[in-house]
């Protein structure tokens, strides 16, 4: 705790301060007596507390109380006065004192509830902030954690893509944003051809490997508006949003081929693999999720049915 005391008598300073060590003689004071060092020495002393007299021989200590307070923080100032008047008095409450003495200080019970009152003020300040904080930290504890659980509800561990969960409820928001602005989007489905031979002849982790590669891939090819989730093990879907047939035809064929290229090393073992691909588009192949994921995946079975690397669109095997 630091208390400041402006006064331009010097004794009135000394007996402040031997005063105040009786209170509490672990509280820090410095005593000063000119109205021109008081700002420069709140800023370097950074009081809790400051005992200040009205009437300084160079200055008005209204007008250091209003520049004071005007600067916010947390702070108590006592004003003090040996001639004081109503107004000086009306004056000091208004700009934020916290008290108002009299000099000389014939009832020193006064004097002394007034400073440990001010003390007590600040106390309760620096407890209040102290909760503040930790209440803020732990709010945002509870905010990161929140996060934490929601991405867990929606992604894939493995991958960090979205899951269905997440994709079905996007998508089921995409078609109500579609149908408002008459607009178009694909639905292209995946699956991995060989990763049950992956996994049989090198491992599961080896497996894992490959499914996240491919994960890695597929957000590296697809734009910021289109979106990528996982499910079924090795299995992917993308929402590839103003696509048409065509255009969604494209944008398989070069996924697939990127598969087909990709190669991982695991354990010294080249390890590839390749993908059926089946495409569905809004709002021609279904009107919601559960029948366009229907049209995907029909069509990527007819796609690993018949030979497997091969991209099938649901319109054609109606």
């Amino acid at each position: 705790m630091k208390i400041l005391i402006v006064d331009d008598e010097v004794y009135v300073g000394k007996f402040l301060s031997d005063f105040i060590a009786t209170i509490n003689p672990e509280i820090q004071i410095k005593s000063i007596q000119k109205a021109s060092e008081c700002i420069r020495t709140f800023e370097e002393y950074e009081p809790d507390i400051i005992l200040l007299d009205i009437h300084l021989g160079d200055g008005n200590g209204i007008d250091i109380l209003r520049e004071l307070k005007n600067r916010g923080g947390r702070f108590e100032v006592l004003m003090i006065s040996g001639n004081a008047s109503l107004e000086d008095a009306v004056q000091a409450i208004k700009y934020g004192a916290y008290d108002f003495l009299l000099k000389p200080f014939s009832d020193l019970q006064i004097l002394e509830k007034s400073i440990v009152r001010a003390i007590d003020s600040i106390n309760l300040k620096i407890q209040n902030e102290q909760l503040l904080s930790e209440l803020s930290q732990k709010n945002f504890q509870l905010e990161e954690m929140n996060k934490r659980l929601h991405s867990l509800s929606v992604s894939d561990d493995l991958t960090g893509l979205y899951n269905m969960r997440f994709m079905n409820e996007f998508v089921t928001k995409e078609i109500i944003r579609a149908k408002r602005y008459n607009r178009t989007f694909a639905i292209i489905l995946l699956d991995l051809d060989s990763l049950k031979s992956t996994n049989d002849r090198y491992g599961h982790l080896a497996g894992s490997m490959l499914i996240k590669s491919v994960a890695d891939l597929l957000m590296g090819m697809v734009r910021k508006s289109d979106t990528v989730a996982r499910f079924g093990g090795d299995e992917y879907l993308v929402f590839a949003d103003e696509l048409n047939y065509e255009s969604a035809k494209s944008v398989g064929e070069r996924i697939r081929e990127n598969i087909e290229k990709l190669k991982i090393n695991f354990e010294g073992n080249d390890i590839s693999t390749t993908a059926s691909v089946g495409i569905a588009c809004f709002p021609d192949d279904g009107s919601d999720f559960r029948q366009l994921f229907a049209a995907a995946d029909s069509a990527m079975y007819y796609s690993k049915n018949n030979g497997k690397n091969r991209v099938c669109l649901a319109r054609d095997i109606r």
